[in-house]
Parts: C-alpha cells; sequence; structure tokens
C-alpha cells in the first residue's frame, strides 16, 4: 500500500480543522447570542449528563479501532475481520447505553427543564453507530473527511441560521447538532463498506474487551477533569457558570484543534512504525511533532491569554464578559494539554501502555475531584477555580507520564528541551505588547485585531532573527513546491 505523505495529510488536517474553527467562531458567537446565558447553560448542562453515558456508547472504539488497523492495514482479510466485530460490538453498547441513559433521565430528570433536552440529545445513539471514521483515519484518508466534513458544515449552518432565532430554540439548535453527526456518521459508513466488508466467520468481543476498557478510561480522561469541572458547576453552582465555563472552553479548544492536528494525523504513521520495529524512524518523527507542536501551541496560548477578555465579549457579547479569566486560565491550560496529548497517545498509548496510561488519569483525576471539593467546601468554587484545579491536576499528570517514558519504556523524549520551550520564551513578549496596546485602544475589535497581528509579526521576526529550524524546513518545502509547479 502506497503510504500518504504525512505534509500532505497535516495540510488536509489542518485545514478541515480551520474550517471547524471558523464556523464556530462565526456561529457560535450567534448561537450565544441569540440563546443567551440561560438557555446555553441548560444545553451544555444536558450536554454534560449525556457525555457521561456517551462515553460507553462508543466504548473506545475509535481510539482502539484506528491503532489496531494502522497496523494490519495491508491484510484484508484481518481488517474485514476486526471492523465486522468493532461494528457488531457498537451496536450492542450503543443500544444497552440508550436503554441506561433514557431510564436514568426519566427517573432524574422526568419533569424537569433538563429532561426534553436529555432527549434531543439522547438521538446520538442511533447516530453513533455509524461512526466508522476511525477506518479513515487509519488509512489516512484525510482528503475525504476534509471534503465530506466541510460540505456538511455548510449545510448545518444554514440550517441553523434558518431555523435557530431567539432562545426559545433551543431543542432545535440541538437537533440540528445531531442531524449534522449523523449525516456526518452515514456519509463516512457508505464510504468505508467501498473499502472493508463485513465479515462474519470469525466475530470476536472478548480479546477486545480488555484493551477497549482501558481505551474507554484513558481517552476519556475528561470525565474527571473538564467534564467534572462542567458537572460540579451545574450542580453546586449555577448553569450560568457553566455557560462562563464552556465558552472559554469553546474558544481555547477551537484554537487548539488547529495545533492538535499535527498530532492526529501522525498517530497511524506513529502506530505502523512501532508494530514494524522502526524505532529509530519512531523517534525522530516524535521529535520532530514536539518541535513543531510547541512552535505553534505556545504563542496561541499566550496569545489566546493576553487577549482573553476581550475575545469573550466579541464572542458573547457584554453578558459574557465574566469567562474573560475563565478563557485567561483555559489558554494556560491549553499548554499542558498538549503535551499530554504527545506522551500519552504518541508514546504511552503507541506503545501499547495503555493499562498503565489509565491509572495515572484516574489517581490525578481523583486529585482534581479532591482540589475542587476543598474549593466547594470554602464556597469558592467557580468557573476560573474549577479550570485552575484541573490545570495542576493536569500538571501532575504531565510529571508522571514523563517520568514513565524515561525511566521505564526508555524512550529519550526530552519533553523540556531548549528546542521546544525557546518557543515558550519568544512568546512571553506577547504579554507587553497586549499590555501596552490597552492604553492605546480602547474598541474592543480593534485591540484584538492589533494585538493578534502585531504579535504574529513579531513571533515570525523572531523565528526569521534566530534562523529557526522550522521556518527554514517550511520554506525549503515552499520553494520545493513551486519549483516542481
Amino acid at each position: 500500500m502506497q503510504k500518504k505523505s504525512i505534509v500532505k495529510n497535516a495540510i488536509y488536517k489542518i485545514l478541515l480543522n480551520f474550517f471547524n474553527l471558523i464556523v464556530p467562531i462565526i456561529i457560535g458567537a450567534y448561537v450565544y447570542r441569540t440563546l443567551g446565558s440561560d438557555a446555553i447553560g441548560r444545553v451544555k448542562t444536558g450536554e454534560t449528563i449525556f457525555n457521561y453515558f456517551f462515553i460507553f456508547a462508543g466504548f473506545g472504539i475509535y481510539q482502539y479501532g484506528m491503532r489496531e488497523v494502522s497496523r494490519i492495514k495491508n491484510d484484508r482479510e484481518k481488517v474485514n475481520q476486526l471492523f465486522t466485530s468493532l461494528f457488531t460490538f457498537s451496536l450492542l453498547t450503543n443500544f444497552l447505553t440508550l436503554f441506561v441513559y433514557v431510564a436514568v433521565s426519566y427517573f432524574g430528570y422526568g419533569g424537569k427543564a433538563l429532561f426534553p433536552v436529555l432527549m434531543v440529545y439522547g438521538v446520538n445513539f442511533f447516530l453513533n453507530i455509524f461512526y466508522v471514521e476511525w477506518v479513515n483515519e487509519a488509512y489516512e484518508d484525510y482528503g475525504f473527511i476534509t471534503l465530506k466534513t466541510m460540505i456538511v458544515k455548510i449545510i448545518y449552518v444554514i440550517l441553523l441560521l434558518t431555523f435557530v432565532k431567539s432562545s426559545d430554540n433551543y431543542l432545535i439548535f440541538i437537533a440540528l447538532l445531531a442531524t449534522s453527526t449523523g449525516l456526518n456518521n452515514i456519509i463516512s459508513y457508505f464510504y468505508v463498506k467501498r473499502r472493508v466488508k463485513f465479515d462474519f466467520k470469525d466475530v470476536r468481543f472478548v480479546p477486545h474487551l480488555k484493551p477497549l476498557f482501558l481505551v474507554v478510561i484513558f481517552s476519556n480522561g475528561n470525565i474527571l477533569y473538564t467534564q467534572l469541572d462542567r458537572f460540579m458547576l451545574g450542580q453546586f453552582v449555577s448553569e450560568r457558570s457553566v455557560s462562563y465555563y464552556t465558552m472559554a472552553q469553546q474558544i481555547a479548544t477551537m484554537i487548539n484543534a488547529l495545533m492538535i492536528s499535527l498530532i492526529q494525523v501522525t498517530i497511524p504513521r506513529l502506530s505502523f512504525l512501532v508494530g514494524s520495529d522502526h524505532d529509530e524512524q519512531y523517534l525522530s518523527l516524535l521529535k520532530r511533532i514536539s518541535k513543531v507542536y510547541s512552535a505553534l501551541l505556545f504563542p496561541a496560548a499566550i496569545g489566546l491569554y493576553v487577549i482573553a477578555n476581550a475575545a469573550v465579549v466579541l464572542y458573547g457579547k457584554q453578558p459574557f464578559a465574566p469567562a474573560g479569566p475563565v478563557l485567561a486560565i483555559y489558554a494556560l491550560y491549553m499548554i499542558t494539554i498538549g503535551f499530554e496529548s504527545i506522551q500519552s497517545n504518541q508514546v504511552i498509548y503507541i506503545k501499547k501502555k495503555e493499562n498503565v496510561l489509565v491509572w495515572m488519569i484516574f489517581v490525578c483525576g481523583i486529585a482534581n475531584l479532591i482540589f475542587k471539593a476543598v474549593f466547594l467546601y470554602f464556597g469558592k468554587l467557580n468557573a476560573s477555580s474549577a479550570i485552575l484545579t484541573t490545570l495542576f491536576a493536569n500538571l501532575l499528570l504531565i510529571a508522571i507520564e514523563y517520568t514513565y517514558i524515561r525511566k521505564y519504556l526508555k524512550v529519550p523524549f526530552q519533553l523540556l528541551s531548549w528546542s521546544n520551550l525557546r518557543y515558550l520564551v519568544y512568546s512571553l513578549i506577547f504579554i507587553p505588547i497586549g499590555i501596552g496596546f490597552r492604553h492605546i485602544f480602547h474598541g474592543t475589535m480593534i485591540l484584538t485585531l492589533s494585538t493578534m497581528a502585531v504579535c504574529g509579526i513579531v513571533y515570525l521576526l523572531i523565528l526569521l532573527a534566530t534562523k529557526d529550524e522550522i521556518v527554514i524546513l517550511f520554506t525549503a518545502k515552499l520553494k520545493g513546491r513551486f519549483l516542481k509547479g
């Protein structure tokens, strides 16, 4: 099978995530302003409850399926058998979870305003049966994924602008989300079926149960992290605090999605290299990914920290101004998300040590719960303190993972090397720039745009002045493409 270019895949993935960034920025702002903080709080509270059940519906099949198909993708028969086993297993988990979800929703929230929200979210269990994107990811078919998702998103935007007109339309908003998800899944299903066939001769569940269960825990670590934040805020503080938290989370996640593309597109290739015993190539690619990721992540996170207060007002207008400090902390948390993702997904999981990873996530998640309980006891739990405790828990997780990688896996990977950290040092200059601009510009839009533009230019000039390796490589790539053209 012909190898697909990681650079081309990264471009497809970045294009996809950039599109996924622009659409939520435009539409998300429209939704927040149209529905308002109370309706958004109700929607996000329902989403949080739904997500706890949805974890068991998916049961880690996406992450596990992508890794396993990546290892055997040159053997058509084995791929067909694995696909059939995982698809059938997914059918069972979705229907069983749906039954429990409906029962809990009825007995726990029946007659309350949240019940209809939960019921509309429940449609996703049916649609999730057709979620087989992990096959396309394993075959690194990012061109199809990008084109298909962009078309579906455009349809979603048109429907949203047509039918969501007031705060009373929050159920329609949830239904449209489900519709776009379902359309995305069904198109992928029929596309995958052109390449992969059902083969029921050797359908097995038992060999996959343990690794799937471990993947469920580690790939859904947000149960004890950001999902826990939203749940506790909704239960013990207010639905409005959930809206402040989720706005900050949504803005940071949209931006982080562009950087995380590099990690996502290289997991299949790294998995293939480890499965083929190409350790030197694996380590070389891992180091390059870490370096490029640092060059993107640090300026994005520090830049978001600088413009946090203005960004939430631009996004949701003045009623969401209290979300500014939350976004500032979330920007710092974004840095820890990236580096934890590299360690967990590209080292520990690729090395098939997910059983150890599960314990690390669980221990640090419990620490996060304890931190929050302390804040709640003293009456200090709010959207800002919730993400702050999660930041501390994630730093603890990174330290434990890094120790394990160096000491027990013997992978000579230096996460905190100067070649990575120097991009943080370069980015810190954004802070005095932001402070200075706040004394010069008073309009929110002009302040945000001017700060972003100047910080971006300064960062690029620093990279050029230091003759940074990434700039040189990128320039060489562009010259090569131009000369070929």
